[in-house]
């Protein structure tokens, strides 16, 4: 699916709550990745995900918020791991 992966917020794991107005956050915020930051992007989702995206989007104008989570040499990041099948 194309889309675009528009900033909105940095947070951290175990941190229920935005970092965007603290140290690090600022920090963070002085590169590239700043609310409001877009990426074309292209994400692979499993086909009856993506029609509930498109469907959502083109009948309500509605879209999910997803996290960015790196996986980094295959680390599970934030929790159990949920699928699609």
């Amino acid at each position: 699916m194309k889309c675009r992966l528009v900033m909105e917020d940095w947070r951290q794991v175990g941190t229920p709550h935005s970092i965007y107005n603290t140290e690090i956050g600022v920090a963070l915020s002085l590169g590239d990745m700043h609310s409001g930051t877009t990426f074309e992007a292209v994400v692979e989702l499993p086909p009856g995900v993506q029609a509930e995206i498109e469907a959502a989007w083109r009948d309500h104008g509605a879209y999910p918020v997803l996290r960015l989570m790196p996986n980094a040499a295959g680390e599970r990041i934030g929790g159990p791991e949920k699928t699609h099948e």
